[in-house]
């Protein structure tokens, strides 16, 4: 938060309502004085995700996960601290200001600017490439729909990139991975001879690329990116920014090509995304997940493609819920996305589409390969297979059911075992009544006009005085700041999940009810701290003796216990 004041911070998140940002995002359902829905961060059929109005804060008591509307942006979209503050503020209508941007922060938009600027580069040289535009004539790619994906052309050159950058870009273009070097320390450029796919975020912006040969015997045959501070392939896929902009479909089509996704979007099959040379991702199917209701995983129908799907599928099964859907469509042997799609067209392509066979179809034909069910054997064989996969599952009425099911075929009924809801540690919060403070303060910040200066908690063992001494230092800076705004102050500190945690100590209290549980708290940590200072007073009493002010303190503490 180092680089936007706190006190913007504070201003936007009394202006929006986390309710507004979340239910964009996720189906709430008013519940009581707040909202609860499922958590969109784990797998789960009963709602266990909280949003509370009044504090701004959301919380899941499945997976710990808790925040501000700030926070809940960073988990959800992705985003930094600095792209979430932004985004909030847009809708708020507000101007985040900038003056003191963070190092890192500006390393980041170095580098967006490196992508950006070699993504126009490219596109510029596509223009004279007769080769490449033949190619892409070929395939039937229009100049639109390269203009849409920002297709390009990487010089048949060494330095042909690096010799449109300055001197003072050129580390950029290193961090991006735009640039490499070999043995002797002779850099050159990544790209070369290649027909160009920038790879874009989410939200739209370059952070990586991919490159498909030119020449028949140029190798390898396409190139990605290396990982660096923008790009990590496990997280993003290809052309999912185009997809939730320009398709309405209630599913999206994973392929695992780029030419796949640009060739659907040229028939107009908008909602493809493919994977980046690498296996589908827990997080891929995650985000999707988020956007869409329904995946369909879209394979080659030979050996590759099905050991392909069996991979995303097993990826799948702890993420399937009983509101999602994922189905396998498998092209004939010999076809890709790409190849069908121009042989058959769009309405070829949708009609195949409705063919594709439900997870609960494909997980049975996985389970049963190579088994004979009719045997006494290859039942007991299935069912022993069957309780690995089964175990994957979230609760819910899927998973009870492909487990009576298996228990059909099998003979025998299989018992479903629920899988932990994944948590994270906890920590105790017990009945230590600092802890209790610390939670009606960040709670209730207007709570700390009332603490008494003569309360001396430094007297007592309880770790975390110092959050009580930073809570009040806040709020005697912004009196009306809330319980959100508060958190965000500790947002970078090592005390954040802790204090999550405490955010929902009272949320079964109401604010009278609040007010009385601080007055009672604050009475007993009095007590405690009137008898640790009569202690510490008697003791040095007996080793060093008192003096004058010291003989006077201890008899007015003993006469404040004794009228108590």
């Amino acid at each position: 938060m180092a680089s936007i004041p706190n006190e913007f911070i504070e201003t936007l998140l009394d202006r929006i309502d986390i309710a507004d940002v979340v239910g964009a995002r996720v189906t709430l359902k008013k519940a009581g004085k707040d909202f609860s829905g499922l958590c969109p961060f784990h797998a789960e059929n009963t709602p266990s995700f909280t949003v509370s109005q009044q504090k701004q804060f959301y919380h899941c008591f499945g997976c710990g996960k808790n925040g501000s509307a700030i926070g809940f942006l960073m988990e959800y979209e992705g985003l930094d601290f600095v792209d979430a503050v932004k985004d909030l503020a847009q809708l708020a209508g507000m101007e985040v200001p900038m003056t003191q941007y963070a190092g890192q922060q500006k390393h980041k938009t170095n580098l967006y600017a490196a992508t950006e600027k070699a993504a126009r580069i490219f596109q510029q040289q596509l223009k004279a490439s007769p080769q490449v535009i033949r190619y892409l004539k070929q395939r039937q790619i229009s100049g639109q729909t390269s203009k849409t994906f920002q297709l390009g052309y990487a010089l048949n050159e060494w330095d042909g990139l690096i010799k449109r950058f300055g001197a003072d870009e050129q580390q950029a273009l290193a961090k991006t991975g735009l640039t490499t070097q070999n043995d002797h320390g002779r850099v050159y450029d990544k790209f070369r001879n290649r027909l160009i796919f920038p790879i874009h975020d989410k939200r739209g912006r370059v952070i990586a690329f991919g490159g498909r040969a030119i020449e028949a015997d140029q190798k390898p045959k396409y190139l990605n990116s290396p990982e660096t501070d923008l790009f990590h392939k496990s997280n993003e896929l290809y052309g999912l920014h185009l997809a939730r902009k320009h398709s309405n479909e209630d599913h999206v089509l994973v392929v695992e090509g780029y030419m796949d996704v640009v060739a659907l979007h040229e028939k107009g099959v908008c909602n493809a995304v493919a994977t980046l040379g690498t296996a589908t991702s827990a997080q891929h199917i995650s985000n999707l997940f988020k956007v869409w209701d329904k995946i369909v995983f879209c394979f080659d129908g030979d050996n590759a493609g099905i050991q392909a799907a069996e991979k995303a599928m097993i990826t799948a099964l702890p993420l399937y819920l009983d509101n999602k859907i994922i189905e396998f469509l498998f092209l004939p042997e010999g076809e890709d996305p790409d190849s069908f799609v121009l042989k058959n067209g769009k309405d070829g392509f949708l009609a195949a589409i409705k063919m594709a066979k439900p997870l609960a179809d494909f997980l049975l034909e996985i389970i049963s390969r190579n088994i004979n069910i009719n045997s006494i054997d290859g039942k007991a064989q299935l069912y022993e297979k069957a309780k690995g996969y089964i175990r994957q599952l979230p609760k819910g009425a899927f998973k009870t059911m492909i487990a009576q099911q298996i228990g059909e075929i099998s003979g025998v009924a299989l018992k479903v075992t629920n899988q932990p809801t994944p948590q994270q540690k906890k920590p105790e919060t017990g009945e230590n009544p600092l802890r209790k403070l610390i939670s009606l303060l960040l709670n209730t910040p207007q709570f700390c006009e009332n603490l008494s200066n003569k309360l001396n908690l430094r007297a007592l063992s309880f770790k975390g005085i110092e959050i009580v001494d930073k809570i009040i230092e806040i709020q005697h800076n912004n009196p009306q700041i809330n319980a959100a705004a508060m958190m965000e102050h500790f947002r970078d500190s090592e005390y954040s999940p802790y204090l999550g945690h405490l955010m929902r100590m009272y949320d079964h209290l109401d604010e009278s009810q609040k007010a009385l549980e601080f007055e009672d708290i604050l009475n007993y940590l009095n007590k405690l701290t009137s008898k640790a200072e009569i202690e510490r007073l008697r003791n040095k009493q007996l080793q060093s003796g008192l003096n004058s002010a010291e003989k006077q303190a201890l008899v007015q503490l003993l006469r404040q216990k004794s009228n108590q």
